[in-house]
């Protein structure tokens, strides 16, 4: 939705709804943060304001408006931001069917950390192990609706006319092109210029992207399967042409395209008999994608070309998390995943990682030391974050990190540098 309209639209509503007594309290969060990257030496540093707005037109109708202010001093998608702002209805058009229908954010899966089987919101770039970061999302347009077939299942479908895309950095994206067209030309990545384009796929009410979902108890473990029939959210190139300079540089004209996908997901959650308080979440995915290849010409100083085509994908491919979390008597927190494809892996790039998470407030819950680690099994590269959360006030937040990569920086996670972080938070 454009800004503009979009905030019309809401202080229009906002005026309608006041008149008419339905008004509702806001509620937010404002916050200010800063990452200096001791790799690069850049300072990154930002403000946002987060406003929620609620109100209940009727015993069976609501509206919701989320909406975010961001200022930040690069890769800022856009400075206002909706997170949410819809209709729903609760026990209609029948007494078991609830909806949406506006722009949205759902989420599918049970794991903790990036669900393989979440595949209907696109997300903003970000390279952090935070929380804020996993569960940051681009709503999507469209319709969702729930129907409670009995007190234990449900049937949910998503409906989507319009196709919406992650969002990378012009930077990073030029990257990860680099990354990818290196080892078929035998070139530098570090010295090619990469210029591209995207080509977004044909979405509309008549072809939407949609989803289905069933999710209900199996035992006493909480359990779902679903459906996906979409695209991929980043872009992936399929035709590239490559320049190859007398000085050994490079440059790369590539076209890129969002390849369709359909994703068969099962989700799990539950306790483990006879071991009290032992949790464990699993999803898995079974990716079916358009066969997609990319076509490089690449043209070398003396004058010839040199034709190749690189399979990206070609057959389906499996993609996991599982994960055991423990909290303890004394309030430590323990949280073990192993997951097969991180967000950015997909087809013959996706391995294996081990993610650990450990939390161990104060007494008072004033202070939580925390850490947060990701290992490569594939190539043995670490990201380890060190940080602490201190609550002077039950409504604020004052967060410090200290991220730390190793591996080298052609490693799956040892690109990630090394980075400090710094970052205020105040809910009302």
């Amino acid at each position: 939705m454009n800004w503009k309209l979009s905030t019309v639209v809401l202080v229009v509503f906002f005026l309608c709804t006041v008149s008419t007594g339905y008004a509702a309290v806001i509620t937010g969060e404002a916050q200010i943060f800063s990452t200096y990257s001791l790799n690069t030496g850049n300072l990154d540093y930002g403000t946002s304001l987060r406003l929620k707005w609620n109100p209940s037109l009727s015993n069976q109708y609501y509206f919701k408006a989320d909406v975010l202010l961001k200022y930040k001093d690069e890769n800022n998608y856009s400075p206002i931001r909706w997170n949410e702002f819809y209709i729903q209805g609760v026990g209609t058009p029948a007494d078991n069917i609830d909806f949406k229908l506006g722009y949205f954010q759902l989420t599918w899966g049970a794991s903790d950390m990036f669900s393989p089987v979440d595949n209907v919101n696109p997300r903003p770039f970000a390279a952090s192990l935070s929380k804020d970061s996993s569960d940051d999302k681009i709503p999507i347009l469209g319709l969702d609706l729930e129907w409670y077939v009995n007190n234990d299942w449900s049937i949910e479908i998503v409906y989507q006319p319009a196709f919406e895309s992650d969002f990378i950095p012009a930077y990073v994206e030029k990257q990860l092109l680099g990354y990818q067209i290196a080892p078929a030309t035998g070139l530098n990545p570090s010295t090619m210029t990469i210029n591209y384009q995207a080509q977004n796929p044909v979405v509309s009410f008549t072809d939407p992207i949609w989803a289905v979902r069933a999710r209900g108890k199996v035992g006493n473990v909480d359990t779902a399967v679903s459906f996906y029939k979409g695209y991929f959210l980043s872009p992936f190139p399929y035709q590239t042409e490559v320049t190859v300079n007398q000085d050994g540089s490079s440059t790369a004209n590539v076209d890129v395209g969002y390849p369709g996908k359909k994703v068969l997901g099962l989700e799990f959650q539950g306790e483990i008999p006879g071991v009290d308080g032992v949790t464990f979440r699993g999803d898995v995915a079974l990716i079916i994608p358009e066969h997609w290849a990319n076509r490089i010409s690449t043209h070398q100083g003396d004058g010839t070309t040199t034709l190749t085509t690189v399979d990206i994908f070609d057959q389906p491919y499996w993609k996991a998390s599982l994960g055991f979390d423990y909290t303890a008597d004394d309030k430590t927190y323990y949280n073990l995943i192993f997951m097969l494809g991180n967000p950015y892996e997909e087809g013959q790039d996706v391995s294996p990682y081990l993610f650990l998470r450990l939390e161990k407030p104060s007494k008072n819950d004033k202070w939580k030391p925390y850490l947060n680690s990701a290992l490569s099994i594939e190539d043995g590269s670490m990201l380890n974050v060190l940080g602490v959360d201190y609550k002077p006030q039950d409504n604020w937040t004052v967060s410090f990190t200290y991220s730390i990569a190793s591996g080298g920086s052609t490693t799956k996670l040892g690109r990630a540098g090394s980075a400090l972080s710094l970052g205020i938070r105040y809910v009302f």
